[in-house]
């Protein structure tokens, strides 16, 4: 069991995919997921890290539809805002707007522009367990603004290639209503804050002929330096998702994925890699899965190495509703931690 979210090429190919069943237009399309989820540290090294967090999130994405090529796409999110650091139930909630984008999709191409989550990475969203993605995430440029673009293509199968242009969004819509976390400043700095076009990703992603189930993704990014940065931090990253179909009843999907960030933050010489692999066993209605991350990183001549493991055991009912709870495992900065977890969600289509 995976949160259930819409991201990059997902979204941008959601409006022609929906087209194509009617004729009718303006029409108005998405889904919402409703999640409630309660974290708790029960065992750390650092005694101010074990405390019990209870939150929502929520996520509306929606498809407003004029032509079968013609749309514009939108992702708000309701979530905390800030991490915690004490015990905590339903606090610091703000909302966001995630993806903004205006779309031309087609067939063989599309283009789009706004606010959106550049294609890069696999694991932070497809890695199986509620903590599956915890240092994954790391990798995801949200946020955006920019434009880009995709060409589907047919090679022993079906493969996308997408390119994209952006800066990190410092416009009004990096605040939140609720809890503010405060509009992002170019003043800040950080990869890709340049209020420029300055920073880009490509990418490749497909699926071949006689692998049902099966999806590759290698990408690369070049960000640019922030006020306070003094080289571009450049990212490589490859990965594999493999839905296994046993039998009626069973499948198995691995997900692999290793990614090298170079002169990581901007800074020069500093690296890190991620290294992901995850399994998830379904049976009927029940998933269980376990995943692995490790994070290494060089900063500054100090090299950390840091882990998560997740084990989930997964339940979804007829009616739409899952559930799961989880045991996590982990080393992060030289401090060790145990805590559990337990999701419930629902999601809504219209």
């Amino acid at each position: 069991m995976k949160k259930i979210a819409l991201y990059a090429l997902p979204l941008l190919a959601l409006s022609h995919t929906a087209a194509a069943e009617g004729d009718s237009y303006p029409k108005i399309s998405g889904e919402l997921s409703i999640e409630l989820e309660n974290d708790w540290t029960f065992d750390s090294d650092d005694d101010a890290a074990e405390l019990n967090d209870l939150y929502p999130t929520l996520t509306l994405g929606t498809s407003i539809e004029f032509t079968q090529e013609l749309s514009v796409n939108l992702e708000a999110t309701l979530d905390p805002v800030e991490d915690a650091t004490d015990d905590r139930a339903f606090e610091d909630l703000g909302a966001y707007i995630n993806i903004l984008t205006v779309n031309y999709d087609s067939d063989m191409f599309g283009v789009y522009a706004g606010k959106f989550t550049p294609n890069f990475g696999l694991a932070w969203d497809a890695a199986p367990g509620i903590f599956g993605a915890d240092l994954n995430e790391d990798l995801e440029l949200a946020e955006m603004l920019g434009l880009g673009g995709y060409v589907n293509f047919s090679a022993a199968g079906s493969h996308t290639v997408s390119t994209s242009v952006f800066f990190q969004d410092t416009t009004f819509l990096s605040d939140s209503l609720g809890k503010s976390r405060g509009p992002l400043d170019e003043d800040d700095g950080g990869p890709a804050n340049t209020e420029s076009l300055s920073s880009f990703a490509v990418a490749l992603d497909g699926e071949f002929e006689g692998l049902d189930g099966f999806r590759y993704h290698l990408g690369f990014t070049s960000l640019a330096e922030g006020d306070d940065g003094d080289e571009n931090q450049y990212g490589y990253v490859g990965g594999i998702e493999y839905e296994i179909a046993v039998n009626d009843a069973v499948t198995l999907t691995p997900v692999l994925e290793f990614a090298h960030l170079e002169n990581a933050g901007g800074v020069d010489d500093d690296e890190a890699q991620y290294a992901t692999a995850g399994i998830a066993l379904g049976y009927d209605a029940w998933t269980i899965s376990t995943t692995y991350q490790d994070r290494r990183t060089e900063a500054g001549g100090t090299d950390v190495d840091d882990y998560v493991f997740d084990f989930t055991v997964g339940y979804a009912f007829d009616f739409g509703l899952e559930v799961a709870a989880a045991y996590r495992a982990a080393e992060e900065d030289d401090v060790d931690s145990q805590g559990l977890g337990v999701l419930v969600g629902y999601t809504i289509e219209f």
